[in-house]
């Protein structure tokens, strides 16, 4: 399921599967002179760096290899599964280790849990970037963000992979006036701040003497 979502970020992103192989799917994305390329990996089991990287040019297709760019900008993408999150901590260093592994490859170890991938069932990149815009689910998210959810998921993808663009919602723009005086009279200082909008470089002693005299004449005591 993760590596279906991923595959179709890839493709919504413009890049174009070139060649595939039972574990591996490798991309393309052209913009003029900009050239970017990504590999797809299923990573059933953690290795070590090295073993990555001679399983992957193995498969790497012959047009990859003959791109002069290719070595220098190219993301490997690993989508490697977790019984539980709680076993992160027994791989957290192979995980890291490959990651920064300075050859071949720029890593990205995107691993995920049995509970995770029952969340997003069913679920397609078009989801995911609806999920990761809704305010709500973020709220859920910020004050539980170890739970299994669906915005827990969308989250971990779009902070590791750097290719995805998060989605922009253009909202209607409340002016600061209006808001300013809303909240004003929510707390029923209507008078004052009347008061205060008269104020000039030149009235600063009558516009200071008429608020203390308005406090006066609020005041019981």
């Amino acid at each position: 399921m993760i590596n279906k979502i991923i595959d179709e970020a890839l493709i919504a992103h413009d890049f174009k599967k070139e060649h595939e192989t039972e574990l591996t799917g490798f991309y393309i994305r052209e913009f003029g002179s900009a050239i970017r390329f990504a590999i797809l990996h299923r990573l059933d089991e953690l290795t070590n760096p090295a073993a990555l990287n001679a399983v992957i040019n193995q498969s790497v297709p012959e047009s990859f290899i003959n791109h002069p760019t290719f070595k220098k900008n190219c993301d490997l993408i690993c989508v490697h599964r977790l019984k539980k999150l709680a076993e992160f901590k027994d791989f957290e260093e192979q995980i890291f280790a490959i990651e920064e592994d300075p050859h071949f490859f720029k890593k990205y170890i995107l691993y995920y849990s049995d509970t995770e991938e029952t969340a997003i069932q069913d679920y397609s990149f078009e989801k995911l970037a609806a999920t990761i815009s809704d305010k709500s689910q973020f709220i859920n998210y910020k004050s539980e963000p170890l739970a299994a959810t669906q915005y827990s998921v969308a989250a971990k993808i779009f902070i590791k992979l750097p290719f995805l663009e998060l989605p922009f919602t253009r909202e209607k723009l409340v002016s600061l006036r209006l808001q300013a005086s809303e909240a004003v009279a929510e707390e029923g200082l209507v008078e004052i701040y009347e008061i205060i909008q008269k104020l000039t470089t030149n009235n600063a002693d009558e516009i200071i003497k008429e608020l203390i005299n308005n406090e006066l004449e609020n005041n019981p005591n």
